[in-house]
């Protein structure tokens, strides 16, 4: 009798710390994707700079002044797409603040551990980066050979 009673009870206990895991991880991943897409938002909006490239998206430049909003959202998908085990992301907005000077990203999502269900919103922001805030590296001519002393 007692043996059924302290198994059941390591079971329960066992069970709960993997929900939990389980829960931590997807917050996790959440937030994570929240601020990857911030900062990718802002790199973007602030010089049409295409952050996987490293180079200016002239396209994007010359067809208009505004932020690709759906390219970030479906950015926002891919992003979380496949790594939650409890969650389910609901929404995912993005948008500049008043003053447009920071990129805002708000990811809404819904935890379901057995029969409870917990909201959970993650939110970051960026700030909006111009091109003459980056550090350029100094061209390096070829005859300049590198010193091996």
């Amino acid at each position: 009798m007692e043996g059924t009673v302290i198994i059941s009870f390591i079971c329960l206990m066992v069970g709960m710390t993997a929900a939990l895991g389980f829960y931590c991880h997807d917050r996790t991943v959440i937030q994570s994707a929240a601020d990857e897409l911030a900062m990718f938002g802002s790199l973007w909006s602030g010089r049409y700079m295409h952050p996987e490239i490293r180079e200016v998206d002239y396209e994007c430049l010359k067809a208009s002044s505004e932020m690709p909003v759906d390219l970030l959202q479906t950015k926002g998908y891919g992003l979380i797409h496949g790594k939650l085990f409890c969650g389910n992301v609901q929404e995912i907005e993005v948008r500049r603040s008043l003053w447009e000077r920071e990129i805002q990203v708000e990811i809404q999502c819904q935890f379901q551990i057995g029969r409870w269900q917990f909201p959970y919103t993650a939110t970051s922001a960026a700030v909006d980066f111009c091109s003459e805030d980056f550090p350029r590296r100094k061209e390096r001519r070829p005859e300049e050979g590198v010193n091996e002393s």
